[in-house]
């Protein structure tokens, strides 16, 4: 692996290139060890700051893992889901979660989110914020609203790994019949790097979900903030 310094393109994004053909081509399988920084540096003729920030971005792409007190490892690749079967969007089938219940709240205001819903600025909400875990790794932040109008006042949410569309169902007693689903993408803000255990400014996968009733009645609005390292979502078009 050799550096080229006199060209105009920056060090750590050369050291990078290099780094992820050695993973593609499989000359580093999935699971091996990376040489130490200091030992990259030397090899590559480049200072520890370059190959610590061309790492950190192949670790923003998922193609490394950093353990601490082990080293850097190649990680697998990314798992493909298709965004039809996604447990984000599906009505019709309860799919095991394990959450973190940070918050749950009741009569919580909020006129963005009701403005949204199409709602008045003073709509009360039931409001749960959740760490959303898959094989025991922190994926996603989830925040969910569901009007205050709709709950029953004497019930109370203590499963934290209850599924939303269970509660619509069985404790709101709604039949639900569509959703409208927004995709964006951001970088983490400081509350994302402390809870999702990423860097700052790591791009992460956004996901609204906006739930209707049979009478077209807007009744849940939830946001999946989502760690972009271990899925990649596809939607497949039939063409025929």
């Amino acid at each position: 692996m050799k550096i080229d310094k006199s060209t105009a393109i920056p060090l750590y994004s050369q050291v990078e290139s290099k780094l992820e053909d050695n993973i593609i081509s499989g000359v580093w399988d999935v699971g091996y060890q990376l040489p130490t920084e200091t030992e990259l540096a030397r090899l590559l003729d480049v200072s520890n700051i370059t190959i610590k920030r061309a790492i950190m971005n192949l670790v923003d792409k998922g193609m490394l893992v950093r353990q601490r007190g082990r080293g850097t490892f190649v990680t697998g690749e990314q798992t493909e889901k298709n965004i039809h079967k996604s447990e984000f969007i599906r009505m019709d089938e309860q799919v095991s979660n394990s959450h973190d219940l940070l918050s749950n709240e009741y009569h919580k205001l909020n006129p963005s989110i009701a403005k949204k819903l199409e709602m008045t600025v003073d709509t009360e909400f039931v409001y749960l914020e959740r760490i959303g875990y898959e094989d025991g790794e922190k994926v996603s932040l989830e925040y969910t609203y569901i009007p205050q109008k709709v709950w029953p006042e004497e019930e109370l949410i203590i499963d934290e790994n209850v599924f939303i569309y269970d509660v619509l169902k069985k404790v709101c007693g709604i039949t639900l019949k569509r959703s409208k689903n927004y995709f964006s993408g951001a970088v983490a803000n400081e509350k994302e790097v402390e809870l999702l255990g990423v860097r700052q400014n790591t791009p992460l996968f956004v996901w609204e979900r906006i739930t209707f009733s049979h009478t077209d009645e807007a009744v849940e609005y939830s946001k999946f903030v989502m760690k972009q390292d271990k899925d990649k979502y596809y939607l497949e078009l039939d063409l025929t």
